[in-house]
């Protein structure tokens, strides 16, 4: 396949599958409620945006976004799939993604809210660089 990025069309190819195990051991470390985990996982320059909107820009705010949602909800991911891909930049670089889907259970306003979320995160030098979110509510006739 291909993406255009800023008009410039850039092909996708097959990517390296050890990402997969990164994204993978990093979303566990969020059902673990392990910061530390995290933090090492994330690069310093981490740019997150979210399905509802929220934009977390830098690896600190993320901690303090995720330090607060865990003291006052209890969301958890169960692992669908993930796949690998590169793009190969006109410079010469290649940027690594890892695509997948979680099942992502949640509590708002006290009450459980499903949803199917879809990830594109970049991984460069096997830190979280980009994590982009969209999501789906799974109805309760789906659960």
């Amino acid at each position: 396949g291909y993406e255009i990025w800023d008009g410039e069309k850039l092909d996708i190819v097959a990517g390296d599958t050890s990402n997969i195990k990164i994204w993978v051991d990093y979303v566990e470390a969020h059902n673990q409620r392990d910061l530390e985990a995290i933090d090492r996982t994330n690069a310093a320059d981490l740019e997150g945006k979210a399905a509802n909107g929220v934009i977390i820009n830098g690896a600190e705010a993320h901690a303090a976004f995720l330090k607060e949602w865990f003291a006052t909800s209890n969301p958890s991911w169960k692992y669908s799939y993930a796949i690998a891909n590169d793009v190969p930049q006109s410079d010469g670089t290649v940027h690594h993604w890892v695509t997948s889907s979680y099942r992502v259970t949640d509590t708002i306003d006290g009450k459980e809210v499903v949803a199917d979320e879809f990830f594109d995160v970049r991984i460069e030098n096997k830190k979280i660089k980009k994590i982009y979110v969209a999501s789906r509510a799974v109805l309760a006739e789906e659960k």
